[in-house]
Order: C-alpha cells, then structure tokens, then sequence
C-alpha cells in the first residue's frame, strides 16, 4: 500500500465538511515542499482523477529547505543542523536570545 494514501485522500475530507460538496471547486492550491512530487502532490491528484474525474486543486506553490554554509539541505541525519539550544544560549556567534527568541526564529 502507498503511504501516501491516507493524506492523499485529504481532499475528500475537505469536501465532506460542506453539504453541497459536489458543487465546490477545487483548492486554489496546495503548499509543501519541493520533495513531494512524487508523494504527496501526486497523491491527491491521483486519487481525485480516480474517484471523481476531477483534478482536487489548480496550482502547487513548493518551497525549499534550509541549507547550510555548504549550500547542502538541512538534516538531522547529515548532522548538519543548528541546535536550538545554541540559539537559546547564545554560543552560536551571537548573543543568548532566550525561549522567546528562540520562538521567534523558528
């Protein structure tokens, strides 16, 4: 089974929320990152074709992912992350900005 599925069907649940759900249009759009191509976004483009003949939204805005000094994605499995306590304490070249500064950053 896809393990898109269940979040590939959320424009069925968008459309249940109103009565006259075959009246509706589709989203203007949907948002994700670039690296949903070939899940997310095409999930729900498939599964709308499939049940109803219809595409569930009319554009994709994606955005891309924080990068570090090497110009390389940020992960945690690369190990390339920035601590957040280094941000709270102020030991990442620059001065100690707090929880609520920290909140602000994220």
């Amino acid at each position: 089974m896809d393990v898109w599925m269940d979040s590939g069907v959320a424009w069925h649940c968008a459309r249940k929320m109103y009565e006259d759900a075959d009246a509706l249009e589709p989203a203007d759009g949907v948002l994700e990152g670039v690296d949903q191509f070939r899940g997310w976004f095409q999930s729900l483009l498939l599964t709308s074709v499939a049940a109803q003949d219809a595409i569930p939204y009319k554009r994709i805005h994606v955005h891309g992912f924080c990068v570090d000094d090497n110009n390389k994605k940020m992960s945690k499995s690369l190990g390339n992350v920035v601590d957040p306590e280094t941000i709270t304490d102020g030991s990442l070249r620059q001065k100690a900005l707090g929880a609520d500064g920290l909140r602000l950053w994220v």
